[in-house]
């Protein structure tokens, strides 16, 4: 039984999706202690996540899988563009 990819990246494009929704009631403790914008620790682990389901679509084997696959790496690019766009016109207009 081998590493499910796939699996885990659809886990972890779930969980970029909730830290997305609670970085701004962690925005404090970020900034007192870590220094950076919690927006940035999201953006990247849904760029991992995003590499993680490409690397896992190799194994794909029946249909639930590979809509599972395509279902994460469009949960984690609508993420990662959104972050993008937040985080960009965020320092523009500061």
């Amino acid at each position: 039984m081998g590493i499910n990819l796939y699996l885990w990246s659809f886990i972890l494009s779930l969980g970029c999706i909730l830290l997305f929704f609670l970085s701004g009631s962690m925005k404090d403790f970020f900034d007192t202690y870590l220094h950076f914008h919690p927006l940035l620790l999201t953006l990247l682990l849904s760029i991992a996540c995003f590499y993680l389901s490409l690397v896992g679509m190799k194994n794909v084997k029946n249909l639930t899988t590979l809509l599972r696959g395509i279902l994460t790496m469009v949960i984690t690019l609508i993420v990662m563009i959104s972050i993008s766009f937040i985080l960009l016109f965020g320092t523009l207009l500061s």
